[in-house]
């Protein structure tokens, strides 16, 4: 499904926004298939997909996702920033309000205080102990906070006066989410939320350094590959944020030699969102069928959240195709 092609001359950039979007696609297939498994008994789905390997994907995506709006913004400067914060931070949280209104009006009307409902229902569960109607909603909350952050801190930097301020930006952002990781750790409160958020860091860096780690990383690069691989088995199932580290690595130096892309993955990296938000709302619709067949089960709700997820995206295309043609027509 993920097609590894030699890099050419014609390839285009080290991890360019086509192959970050198939990575993003396998990425979505595995934390669906992790959440799916965590509702099912202890049947042998739920021994293969086990827990550590979601927080991995997970880590994945902060990595990617920090990845590619240090590059965009590199190139875009504060307008970048602007768009970031004004339109795709708002359409994050507006599809999770959505999906969070239908599950409780569908599933658990009356369940909650007003106040309480409200919190739930507009992702703010922060001020009512991260009781969520979504399970699964987590990262959402989690990426809006961030991206908020982010906009904030590369937005002062580039106000100072500095030749350093990618990097000082970056190290802002390490300090910043490896500080409300060990916030998390030390008082026991919002542990899966900032799960994954130290290896947002490690995207910022590579993306500050990226000319310089891709020449590391193609000098070095059997030695580094062997390295990540050796690190990323032996601490997949002894600590996951290590494994989340030496697997970020793995895809740098994989990709000093190989481009990702197969229309299959493009699309399902471009629905990633979609799959995520619907992974819970998937699992009340059709607990039905868990006690038929586990794999009926994990078949029908994939199918189920791909399904929507493609009818979302189609719907937020075909708005930006409509703006667009607005906007030409304006200008005549």
């Amino acid at each position: 499904m993920l097609a590894l092609r030699r890099r050419s001359n014609d390839s285009g950039c080290i991890l360019d926004q086509k192959s970050t979007t198939c990575i993003k696609g396998i990425l979505c297939i595995y934390v669906m298939l992790h959440n799916l498994g965590l509702d099912l008994p202890n049947g042998p789905i739920k021994h293969i997909v086990c827990e550590n390997s979601g927080g991995v994907a997970v880590g994945l995506f902060f990595f990617l996702s920090a990845f590619g709006i240090v590059r965009a913004y590199q190139v875009r400067g504060n307008g970048y920033l602007t768009k970031l914060l004004f339109v795709h931070t708002p359409k994050l949280w507006v599809v999770a309000v959505v999906i969070n209104a239908i599950t409780y009006f569908k599933f658990m009307r009356g369940d909650f205080e007003p106040l309480d409902m409200w919190l739930r229902i507009l992702n703010l569960d922060l001020f009512n102990g991260l009781n969520r109607i979504n399970r699964h909603g987590w990262y959402i909350a989690t990426i809006i906070a961030v991206y908020i952050l982010f906009a904030a801190v590369y937005f002062i930097c580039s106000k100072l006066k500095t030749k350093n301020k990618f990097l000082l930006a970056a190290c802002i952002m390490a300090v910043i989410v490896v500080g409300f990781r060990l916030a998390a750790v030390i008082t026991g409160y919002g542990r899966m939320y900032t799960r994954e958020m130290p290896a947002f860091a490690i995207g910022c860096f590579y993306a500050t350094f990226y000319d310089k780690i891709n020449a590391f990383a193609i000098k070095h690069f059997k030695l580094g590959l062997i390295l990540s691989v050796s690190v990323f088995a032996l601490s997949f199932m002894l600590f996951e944020p290590v494994a989340t580290y030496a697997a970020a690595c793995i895809i740098i130096f994989v990709s000093q030699k190989y481009t990702y892309y197969s229309k299959a993955t493009y699309f399902l990296g471009k629905i990633s969102l979609g799959v995520y938000l619907f992974l819970h709302y998937s699992s009340l619709t059709l607990i039905f069928y868990l006690y038929q067949s586990e794999y009926l089960w994990v078949l029908l709700n994939a199918g189920f959240i791909i399904e929507v997820a493609t009818i979302i995206y189609a719907v937020q295309f075909a708005g930006k195709y409509s703006l667009r043609r607005v906007k030409r027509i304006l200008k005549k």
